[in-house]
C-alpha cells in the first residue's frame, strides 16, 4: 500500500497545492488559461516530440491498445446516453453531454503525471495513441452525436464537421505527435541548444498541469441532480476501465506495460475542458459539478486500482 500511495500522493498533493495558491489569492485566477495554454502548447508538446524523436517508430503504434481504448471510450459513452435517457429521462443532446463525460480522460493533465510515477521509463507512445483516439475518435463522435440530435430536435442544426476537424488539426499535442514521428522517420538530429531547450520545457509539463487542475476547482460548487452527476462518475471512473480491463483478456500478446498504462488512462477523471464543451449547451453548471466530483473521487478510486498494478 506504501508504493500506491507514493504514487498518487504527489498527484494529488501538486492539486491541492494548485486549489491553496488559488483559493488563497497566492496565485490570481486570472493566471490559469495562461498556465493551462503553457501546459498545452509548450511543455507537452516538448515533451512528446523529443521522446517521440528518439523513439523506434515500430513501437509507436500497438493496434490492440488502440481497439481496446477505443471500444471502452465508446462503450461508455453508450452505456451513459442509455442510463441517462432510461432511467433520468434526460433530452438527448443532454444524454450526450453526460456520455461525452464520461469517455473523454484527462490524459494530458492527469494520466500523463501518474504514469510518470508509476514507470521508471516514460510512456510516451502510450500517451500518444490515448490522446489520438481521445481527439481524432471519442471526442468527434460525442460532438457529432450531440449536435445530430440537437439539429433535429431544432430544426437548425449547427455544421458540425468543419469544426472538429479542425480542433484536430490544431490540437498541439497532435501536432507534436505527427512531427516527432516525421522527423524520427526522417533521422533528424536536432541542434543541441534546441534539444536542451525543449527538455527544460518538458520538465515543467507535469507540475504545472496538476496546479491548473487544482486551481480550476476553485469556486466550484455542486449543483444539479446528484444521481445524473453520479452516473458519469460511476460511468468515468468505474465502468470505462472495468471495459478495457474485460477487453484486454482477449489481447494476451499486448505488452504488459502498454495493459497498465491504457487502465490508468480510461480510470482518470474527464478532460478539464468539460465544463467549456457543457456550457456550449447550457450544462456548464452540471459539468463542473460533475468534474468536481469526479476528481476527488478519484483519489480513491485511482488509489484502489493502483493496489492491484502495482
Amino acid at each position: 500500500m506504501e508504493a500506491v500511495i507514493n504514487i498518487t500522493s504527489p498527484i494529488f498533493f501538486l492539486i491541492f497545492l494548485g486549489y491553496l495558491g488559488i483559493r488563497l489569492r497566492f496565485i490570481p485566477k486570472a493566471l490559469l488559461p495562461g498556465l493551462s495554454r503553457f501546459v498545452m502548447y509548450f511543455a507537452l508538446p516538448a515533451l512528446v516530440f523529443t521522446k517521440l524523436l528518439s523513439m523506434d517508430l515500430n513501437e509507436l503504434i500497438n493496434p490492440q491498445y488502440i481497439m481496446v481504448y477505443t471500444v471502452g471510450g465508446l462503450s461508455s459513452f453508450v452505456f451513459t446516453i442509455i442510463v441517462s435517457r432510461m432511467v433520468f429521462r434526460d433530452q438527448w443532446e443532454a444524454c450526450g453531454i453526460r456520455g461525452l463525460g464520461s469517455s473523454m480522460s484527462n490524459s494530458a493533465f492527469i494520466g500523463f503525471p501518474i504514469l510518470l510515477q508509476f514507470f521508471d521509463h516514460p510512456m510516451m507512445h502510450a500517451f500518444a495513441m490515448a490522446v489520438m483516439v481521445e481527439n481524432v475518435i471519442l471526442f468527434p463522435v460525442g460532438l457529432i452525436f450531440i449536435e445530430t440530435v440537437l439539429g433535429k430536435r431544432n430544426a437548425n442544426g449547427k455544421p458540425i464537421l468543419l469544426p472538429v476537424i479542425k480542433r484536430i488539426a490544431t490540437n498541439p499535442i497532435i501536432l507534436a505527435v505527427f512531427t516527432g514521428v516525421v522527423c524520427s522517420s526522417l533521422g533528424l538530429v536536432l541542434p543541441v541548444f534546441i534539444e536542451r531547450g525543449l527538455g527544460m520545457l518538458a520538465t515543467g509539463s507535469a507540475p504545472a498541469a496538476l496546479i491548473v487542475i487544482g486551481g480550476s476547482l476553485v469556486g466550484l460548487s455542486i449543483k444539479g441532480s446528484l444521481g445524473q452527476m453520479s452516473l458519469v462518475a460511476f460511468s468515468k471512473l468505474i465502468f470505462f476501465p472495468l471495459i478495457v480491463t474485460a477487453l484486454l483478456l482477449l489481447t494476451p500478446n499486448m505488452p504488459s506495460d502498454l495493459k497498465v498504462a491504457v487502465i490508468i488512462f480510461a480510470s482518470v477523471p474527464m478532460f478539464s475542458i468539460y465544463p467549456i464543451i457543457g456550457g456550449e449547451y447550457g450544462e456548464q453548471s452540471f459539468c463542473a459539478s460533475t468534474l468536481l466530483i469526479t476528481t476527488v473521487l478519484s483519489f480513491f478510486t485511482l488509489s484502489v486500482l493502483l493496489r492491484f498494478l502495482v
